[in-house]
């Protein structure tokens, strides 16, 4: 059981770094940009605390958070939603995994910032009226297909 929890936070960490590798290229290319980490960060800091759905979080009372903070947030998330994962797969027997399912499973997640945290930026429903130059809905897209190939990887090579 613990060696299993132990893969699981793997799986999650792996997945995360697999989508901020590629998030860097693909930033690098000019081809995504995305929100400030910060402002990302005092949103997810915002729903620790329990205000998912906030406004506007750029005019909600608290600063910025860290870049550190950000990074530990999303770290965070990025082994919550695997582990999510691996408990349904485990929970339904699914072996073995099609590698459809853990991409899927990825690109489904960009339903997170799509449909909360945009909105709660002040960006609107799929981030269509955040600013153009920051590419929210293909830097979330491409970024969150990347959690996926990571944790289609990951899930093949430790969850046995």
């Amino acid at each position: 059981m613990i060696r299993t929890i132990f893969m699981i936070i793997l799986i999650g960490i792996l997945s995360t770094l697999a989508m901020d590798i590629a998030g860097a290229v693909l930033r690098a290319t000019g081809l995504t940009a995305g929100a400030p980490p910060e402002l990302t960060g005092k949103w997810i800091h915002s729903v620790f605390k329990g205000n998912i759905f906030v406004k506007d979080i750029r005019f909600s009372p608290g600063e910025p958070v860290t870049l550190s903070r950000f990074l530990m947030y999303h770290y965070i998330i990025g082994v919550l939603l695997a582990a999510f994962f691996c408990c349904i797969v485990l929970f339904m027997k699914i072996e073995p995994i099609p590698v459809w399912l853990p991409l899927s499973y990825g690109v489904a997640t960009t339903l997170i910032p799509a449909l909360l945290m945009f909105p709660g930026m002040g960006f609107g429903i799929l981030g269509l009226q955040g600013p153009p130059e920051y590419l929210l809905l293909r830097t979330a897209l491409l970024n969150h297909l990347f959690y996926g190939i990571g944790l289609a990887l990951a899930v093949k090579w430790l969850l046995k």
